[in-house]
């Protein structure tokens, strides 16, 4: 699995509520995003940062889905993201109550 970290400054004006709002106006997109498992949404109001902390089934799907485009559209609404991409090689679900492990591994 692949995780991405996305990260953006937003503008200090925005409140909790606001950007909750932003967030759950773009939420539908994710239902359909090729390869993505689960799209966390992530914020730090005090530090004027926002962003989203995505897992993808591999590094491929991540890719297409951050293309140039989708960095303009993000640039756009909030501002420039930093994306880091990282492998997981083990994931503790706790809902599920299962330890998930990369068979490439």
């Amino acid at each position: 699995m692949i995780i991405v970290e996305v990260t953006f400054k937003i503008d200090s004006s925005l409140t909790e509520e606001m950007l909750m709002e932003k967030f759950l106006e773009t939420a539908p997109i994710y239902k359909t995003t090729p390869g993505l498992i689960r799209k966390n949404y992530i914020s730090d109001l005090k530090n004027n940062i926002a962003g989203g902390i995505y897992c993808f089934n591999n590094m491929l799907n991540a890719k297409r889905w951050f293309d140039d485009e989708r960095i303009k559209w993000i640039t756009k609404r909030y501002s420039k993201p930093k994306l880091k991409f990282y492998e997981s090689f083990v994931v503790v679900d706790n809902e599920s109550k299962k330890i998930i492990s990369n068979d490439k591994v």
